[in-house]
């Protein structure tokens, strides 16, 4: 099974939020080969932003910050594959009007277009108009009850 992983399931997992518990049998599963984890070039400039952001804000500067941000994106990269989009689907994005952040359009797409099973997220919401005949929308916890 390959599974999208929309930005937010990180952040989850490194705050350890509600559904961190979820993420993390998620990322087992990742790891054990049972299921194959995507996500867009974009969510690892994001990460790489908000890590770097996080490092700051906790006082680690460079190159410490740059030492420790390395090995937190090595270890999702060793997780998880990235996947582009064509400019046909980032136009196709752009226009959806099931959405009204583009962003999550794109990660849509993106989804589409690498023949993921399912789209994981913590924002159902934010994809509550698109068509579920095309690929399932879960949060980690459906995921978990559902598959493994």
């Amino acid at each position: 099974m390959k599974v999208f992983l929309d930005t937010n399931i990180f952040l989850e997992y490194f705050e350890q939020r509600r559904e961190y518990q979820s993420v993390a049998k998620i990322f087992d599963a990742i790891e054990d080969g049972n299921v194959k984890g995507v996500v867009t070039i974009g969510c690892v400039y994001t990460l790489a932003y908000l890590i770097r952001m996080e490092l700051k804000r906790q006082g680690i500067h460079r190159p410490e910050q740059t030492l420790r941000l390395r090995s937190t994106l090595n270890t999702i990269l060793s997780m998880v594959s990235t996947v582009g989009i064509t400019h046909k689907r980032i136009v196709q994005g752009v226009n959806d009007t099931s959405f009204d952040d583009i962003e999550d359009s794109f990660q849509y797409q993106s989804a589409l277009q690498s023949k993921c099973n399912a789209l994981i997220t913590i924002n159902l919401r934010d994809f509550s108009n698109v068509d579920a005949g095309k690929i399932e929308i879960m949060s980690p916890t459906e995921f978990v009850n559902k598959y493994l």
